[in-house]
């Protein structure tokens, strides 16, 4: 599942800040479409800042990307392969 779900995530939010960029880059200040793209961008900030806390609160690790397992993360250590898969870590 968690495997799944980095996928979408990674299809679903490269649109989004395009499209959120573009509104803000082609509306004049302050109209509906350009404070629309704002709106986006600050939402799609929120949902990473809300994805992090999620990860840190479980204490479980966070999914590999290929294999799906669960990877701990150490404190003051940077891994850059999977112990599981020996892929490196997206």
């Amino acid at each position: 599942m968690s495997k799944h779900y980095r996928l979408w995530k990674h299809l679903i939010c490269l649109p989004l800040v395009i499209l959120a960029l573009l509104l803000m880059k082609t509306a004049p200040e302050l109209s509906p479409k350009w404070v629309a793209g704002l709106v986006m961008a600050l939402l799609l900030a929120v949902a990473y800042v809300a994805e992090e806390i999620f990860w840190m609160t479980q204490r479980k690790g966070r999914p590999c990307g290929h294999c799906g397992r669960a990877v701990q993360m150490k404190s003051f250590t940077v891994l850059s392969t999977c112990p599981h898969c020996e892929r490196p870590l997206e």
